[in-house]
Parts: C-alpha cells; structure tokens; sequence
C-alpha cells in the first residue's frame, strides 16, 4: 500500500506542507538500562498551523504541532511545537530552541553538510550528515501493513565517527518525493565499558525510536 500524498508544495520532491496538512507516524521506542529494554509505542501526528509567518528573527516559518496518543481511539495530546523554515538552498527545522539543518538543496547522491550550522553543538566546518540511496524504492511493514514508495531519499549521520565499541549513534530519515519523511530512527546507546573494555552488545543506557508514516492528508 502505498501511503496518499499530502497536499503540499515541493522543492526537489521533498515537501512544505500547506496549512493543515497532517502526518500520523507509528512509533516504536525502546529505552535501555543495564541491558534490560522497556518498549512503549504510541503515535505522532504532526499538523501545519499556520501559513508562513515570521518568527521571534523575522524569518518567515511554519508551525507544525506535534500531538501524541497511545491508541488510536485516544484523543490527541500537544506534545511540541516544531517551525520550519525553506531558505536558499536549506530547509531547517527548530525543536526546543535548536534550529538543525534537515535537508540541503540540490538533493543528490553523495551530498553532504553540517547539521548543526546554525547551532552552537559543534563547529561550522563539521561535515555529519550524508545524502544516500538517491531516487530508490523503499519499503516497510509496520503493524501488519505494508508501506512502499518509488523515489526515495535517505539523510544519515556519519556513522564512521558515531558508531564505535563505546557507544553507538545513529539518525536517520527517509523521504519519499511528494510526500516527505516517511520513516525516521534515533538510536543512541553508551555500551558498558570495564577496565578490559568495552562490550558493544550490552546497551548500559540508551533509546531506540523508529518512526513509520501510516497516514497523511489534510
């Protein structure tokens, strides 16, 4: 089943949702302490409040609000507020006053850029964040559905430097043309480490949430 595109204006296929336009993702999210992983799943639906309009720097953004519900006969709950901005060859997304860069423009195979250019995590010379699998299908099941898209693109961290015996990081996000995000993972684990070393398969502390698009319209 392939999921209905939202009513939204596209740049290079990846889309600025209109005013309200909406997208349910069911979310899976594990958290881990000494190894031993507690799973809740739920449900995101993030919803376009306004046109653009400018933000506390004049930049012109949208509102997007981000409401949670544990099944779906519960009622949605505001759980954040997200503004996102398309500006030159960028579009950024801020959650909890940390303005991140999500994608960068052209959309190629190979491209990369810093994620945090407009943030203080790092330094602006920082390259951590990588196009890959430009144009390709993807598929994936989720509570006994089936979700598949023709053209797709995915943005992942750089996973040579995040991904070692000591810890473990991993964000990635994959985007089907005219619709957007349509599967998103942040997993982040610190191993348990002794004076031998560090056991990579033993998740001391850590959080594993993937999210799955199953619904989006207006």
């Amino acid at each position: 089943m392939k999921t209905k595109p939202c009513p939204c204006r596209t740049r290079a296929g990846i889309t600025t949702p209109g005013t309200g336009a909406y997208r349910i993702y069911d979310v899976i999210d594990t958290a881990y302490q000494a190894n031993v992983p507690t799973v809740s799943r739920f449900q995101f639906r993030e919803q376009v409040d306004t046109a653009l309009e400018p933000d506390a720097t004049g930049q012109p953004v949208y509102r997007v609000i981000r409401s949670r519900r544990t099944l779906a006969t519960d009622p949605w709950k505001i759980d954040s507020v997200i503004t996102v901005a398309v500006k030159g060859q960028a579009l950024t997304e801020q959650r909890n006053n940390r303005r991140t860069v999500e994608l960068v423009f052209p959309v190629q195979e190979g491209k990369t850029w810093n994620i945090n250019a407009f943030n203080t995590l790092d330094s602006l010379t920082v390259v951590n964040r990588f196009y890959v699998g430009a144009n390709q299908p993807f598929r994936i099941t989720r509570g006994g559905q089936t979700y598949q898209y023709d053209q797709t693109i995915t943005t992942v961290n750089d996973l040579a430097q995040d991904v070692n015996a000591a810890y473990t990081t991993v964000l990635r996000t994959t985007f089907a043309r005219g619709i957007g995000p349509v599967y998103r993972v942040r997993r982040r684990f610190i191993s348990r480490c002794d004076a031998v070393g560090c056991n990579p398969a033993f998740k001391q502390q850590g959080q594993s949430r993937s999210e799955v698009l199953i619904a989006s319209g207006k």
